[in-house]
């Protein structure tokens, strides 16, 4: 029986493996840095609405259907309470609008975004993560304001 030689391995401090050892810390650290949410809104909300009061006299005439989604903010809440967040900055230029907010978590602020949808009160909520200090909305508009395209909120 032929006994081989093991082939020697690279120490972890070797110095052909520290550079890329290295560039993958960075990279992975970067990565993580640039972007610690990237929340989607559902383009669409199929909804029936509930009416829980009815007066003597009246009839109900409830109206399903698809709502299509026409904002994406930022809501924060702390315990029951939760509430919309102005933005900190919005900017527009040309037929693009971006709107920024800057997050400070603390005594028990909890920030989500929030996708609003047309013919409708009900909104979807997504939490951000508690490591992100800034979120970035970006819309297409029209020159009426209205919000045409609601692209994805990045929170980093």
């Amino acid at each position: 029986m032929k006994v081989r030689p093991r082939r020697a391995q690279p120490a972890a401090h070797d110095s052909a493996t520290l550079p890329w050892r290295a560039g993958l810390a960075a990279l992975l650290l970067i990565t993580g840095a640039a972007r610690a949410a990237t929340i989607t809104c559902p383009p669409i909300l199929l909804e029936t609405p509930v009416v829980n009061s009815m007066l003597a006299g009246w009839d109900v005439d409830v109206r399903a259907g698809r709502r299509t989604l026409a904002d994406a903010a930022i809501h924060r809440s702390r315990g029951s309470d939760r509430g919309g967040v102005a933005p900190d900055a919005t900017r527009r230029a040309g037929a693009r609008e971006m709107s920024t907010w800057t997050l400070a978590p603390g005594d028990g602020d909890v920030y989500w975004v929030a996708c609003s949808y047309g013919n409708t009160s009900a909104l979807l909520l997504q939490k951000v993560p508690e490591t992100a200090r800034r979120c970035v909305a970006v819309h297409d508009v029209l020159n009426s304001g209205r919000h045409l395209n609601v692209r994805p909120v990045e929170c980093d």
